[in-house]
């Protein structure tokens, strides 16, 4: 590293004409003084690396690499140190440890002066990533890679790459207190070097991406993994075949899974992809990405997104790679693994496992050791906890296969702890919207074809507004585990006989992940708009009281503060009107005293999906509305019993963070920002809450109960539905139809424009939480039986439902029961 000064001074000029750099530095770099110097270690000797970093901190006025060390003790050497081997290949072959002069010069310095320490940075300099928005493909070529850079090479990657260049500070090693840590000069100096190396290795890997084996070195060893070998046996012993058939059939399932990730695809994809996002979107949003840069270092991380559009999986891919951190192996529905499409996908890092596997051991084994593998090789993962894309805007319950398969696999393996990072997706406008908009009026859902995605892609028109990418506080495995079962630590976990705190585990980890997607929800103009005027009378308001109504909610949402990671807009509410109008979403109507903003028939069932995207931030207050739907004063006690009757159920189904414990301060909140706002009036003597007798608060405060009444409809009639039947009469799964078939009745003919009402998934999750919370039991015949204090509840709850509505559904209910008698 020693060079002459003119040399270093005209190099680094030559070089800062070309490159261009970003850096990334913790806050907390430290400063030199008459104790403490600062070492920089780079991971390889190259020279360009030494005059980068060498101008990057005179910029920053860092202490610069290639001056000496001004302490008496040090001034034999620079501020600067390189892990690397100065004959590596030599050292390889020998498999001789380096000994540094330089650090163990040091060491002798810090222990015959106790008072100094030496704080080593370790730095690393990216000369182009392996994605990058490039305009040849010459530059993946010669991007930075795990692969060794001879002189040639790097001469290349500066030239194509310089201009995209990363240059990253980590946080600094105090090797006086790894001093105190070891005995010897030898196992200390040994250390340091070891530790060294692992961090700017951990560094390359968050980038980069692990060092990864190619596709069939890594089926074949998969298929010499000891459960992939004795699940090969076991299916050749219960299928009456050979075991070479029963490898083949193993070797076939992995071949189906297996990614085989090409620089060259992703840089095509990026390419691809910039040009999409650049013809059809105005932006991309990014929030709360930054912890992720450190967390990457010492976690794997596991991306678990809400599942909204198809284009989730490019669109995540895309943002993370943008901030600095290694694009995640993504696990993706075998109905995408069609012709061309699914080639191209995998290149992209795509693996592909099957809806339902249950009963095929070979399959579920395979796929978990390829899962486990790339868990322990550090490599980023992305699946979808929902399991499929949610067609209502509400999330879906959790599937736990693949979660559960990934703590599996740290429980056996344990190489680095696991991270989960929830991520919430918002679009203003889906690309999918017209098929969903079909799916939500009953129609079903299409198959995917080579054909059919063709022809979807060049049918993409017309403008989609902002995207936005939020990320959700983590959800570590370890703290999940501790708190469900403290001794996990101590004991050596059998995959193959799961302890029953594993299954719990896995859901209230599942469980946890769906509250922090929730939490880092971001409200759009559309949202609030949507939320606005589906409750309104025909779906229609006067553009001032829209206005009105939706900077209510923004501020009511705000002030609620259910989570610090809420992203609301920031547009004032004419803005968002206007940009609503302009993506084609609101209908606007000309009048001399004022226009009319409305939803045509198509964007009312359409627009259910984006309020359903921000229904659970508005859930409790829309709630405490509905009280007063029928009643106009109540106590707080008697707001307290509607709330803890119903809150079971909206906390299961939109996953509310707060347990029953807590809800009496949400409670209290919420209604002191409606007392606040003149939505309720609080009466101090009598100490009860009663709505406005007139004016726009009590208009807004019918509004604001519409939000959720779709929700308490259906299960007012599901409930109705199993009390008129009488209790055992009903299986759960007749149960669900004959609810389905009643509400899209109901819907047909009082004109209910929301899908919600006769959702599927929305029945199964509403009778579950009946059965889980004891309302109804299941007999032994199957069936289901109404217990007496579930009678009593509901007759209690209707009051919080509108009485026409309450009479449309009791009515449709005894006509639908004597036609089925």
């Amino acid at each position: 590293m020693k060079r002459l000064q003119p040399l270093n001074y005209l190099a680094q000029k030559l070089l800062y004409l070309w490159i261009r750099t970003d850096i990334i530095q913790p806050e907390d770099l430290p400063v030199d003084d008459n104790t403490s110097v600062t070492v920089y270690v780079l991971q390889s000797r190259a020279w360009t690396d030494l005059l980068v970093l060498e101008q990057e901190c005179k910029k920053r006025l860092l202490t610069r690499p290639l001056s000496r060390i001004p302490l008496a003790p040090m001034n034999r050497w620079h501020h600067v140190y390189t892990v690397a081997q100065a004959q590596p290949l030599t050292a390889w072959l020998m498999q001789e440890p380096k000994r540094s002069q330089m650090l163990g010069g040091l060491y002798r310095a810090l222990k015959e002066n106790p008072q100094l320490d030496v704080n080593f940075v370790p730095v690393m300099i990216f000369w182009g990533r392996p994605v990058l928005k490039q305009k040849h493909w010459l530059r993946v070529l010669f991007s930075d890679t795990w692969g060794f850079a001879g002189r040639t090479r790097r001469f290349f990657t500066i030239l194509f790459n310089g201009k995209n260049t990363l240059v990253q500070f980590s946080p600094a090693i105090s090797f006086r207190e790894i001093i105190k840590q070891h005995d010897s000069p030898e196992s200390t100096i040994d250390y340091l070097q070891n530790h060294l190396s692992t961090r700017l290795n951990e560094i390359r890997t968050a980038t980069l991406g692990p060092d990864i084996s190619h596709r069939r070195t890594l089926v074949a060893k998969l298929l010499e993994n000891e459960s992939v070998v004795q699940a090969i046996h076991e299916r050749a012993e219960n299928d009456g075949i050979s075991r070479y058939q029963a490898a083949k059939i193993a070797n076939d399932y992995l071949n189906e899974i297996v990614a085989d990730r090409s620089y060259i695809t992703i840089q095509i994809l990026q390419r691809v992809l910039s040009s999409f996002w650049n013809r059809f979107y105005e932006g991309i949003d990014v929030y709360n990405s930054r912890e992720l840069n450190a967390l990457a270092l010492t976690h794997e991380l596991v991306y678990v997104p809400c599942h909204r559009s198809h284009i989730d999986y490019l669109l995540l891919s895309y943002v993370i790679h943008f901030e600095g951190l290694a694009i995640p192996y993504i696990a993706a529905g075998k109905n995408l693994n069609m012709p061309l499409i699914g080639p191209v996908l995998r290149k992209g890092g795509a693996f592909f496992i099957r809806r339902s596997f249950k009963g095929n051991r070979l399959y579920s084994t395979v796929l978990f050791e390829y899962l486990a593998s790339q868990i322990n090789s550090s490599m980023p993962i992305e699946y979808f906890v929902e399991g499929g894309r949610s067609r209502t805007g509400r999330l879906l319950q959790p599937k736990p296969g693949m979660l559960a398969m990934t703590v599996r696999a740290f429980l056996k393996y344990r190489q680095r702890p696991v991270a989960f990072v929830p991520v919430y997706i918002g679009y203003e406008k889906m690309i999918e919207g017209k098929a969903y908009l079909a799916e939500l009026q009953g129609d079903d859902k299409k198959s995917e074809t080579l054909i059919g995605s063709i022809r979807s892609f060049l049918k993409i028109r017309g403008f989609y507004g902002r995207v936005t990418t939020n990320f959700g506080e983590p959800v570590m495995l370890e703290d999940m585990l501790n708190r469900q079962y403290p001794d996990w630590k101590n004991e050596n976990y059998n995959d193959e006989q799961r302890p029953e705190w594993l299954k719990q585990t896995v859901s209230r980890t599942a469980r946890k992940i769906m509250q922090h997607i929730n939490q880092a929800g971001t409200v759009n103009a559309v949202n609030l708009i949507a939320t606005a005027l589906l409750a309104a009378p025909n779906q229609a308001m006067d553009e001032a009281e829209l206005q009105h109504s939706i900077s209510f909610y923004a501020q009511l949402i705000r002030q609620l503060n259910y989570s610090g990671r809420i992203i609301i807009t920031q547009q004032s509410p004419d803005e968002q009107i206007h940009h609503a109008q302009a993506l084609g979403m609101v209908r606007r109507r000309k009048h001399e005293l004022g226009d009319f903003i409305y939803l045509d028939k198509s964007h009312a069932v359409l627009l259910t999906y984006y309020r359903n995207n921000i229904l659970h931030l508005l859930a409790i207050p829309s709630l405490l509305a509905s009280c007063f739907i029928n009643n106009t004063s109540l106590s707080r006690k008697k707001i307290l019993r509607y709330m803890q009757i119903v809150y079971p159920f909206l906390r299961r189904e939109f996953f509310l963070p707060w347990p029953a414990a807590e809800l009496d301060a949400q409670i209290n909140h919420a209604l002191q920002l409606l007392s606040d706002s003149q939505l309720l009036i609080y009466n101090k003597i009598h100490r009860t809450y009663s709505k406005p007798r007139i004016g726009t608060e009590l208009a807004q405060l019918g509004l604001l109960s519409q939000v959720i009444s779709p929700l308490l409809e259906l299960y007012y009639m599901i409930f109705a539905l199993l009390a008129e039947h009488g209790s055992g009469t009903l299986t759960r799964e007749r149960l669900e139809e004959l609810c389905y078939l009643m509400a899209q009745r109901l819907s047909l003919m009082y004109e209910i424009n929301s899908p919600d009402f006769f959702d599927k998934k929305l029945i199964a999750n509403f009778i579950n939480t009946l059965i889980s919370a004891g309302y109804v039991r299941v007999n032994n015949e199957d069936r289901l039986e109404l217990v007496e204090e579930a009678l009593k509840e509901g007759r209690h709850t209707r009051r919080l439902l509108n009485r026409s509505m309450q009479y449309n559904i009791l009515q449709m209910l005894r006509t639908a029961t004597a036609h089925t008698e």
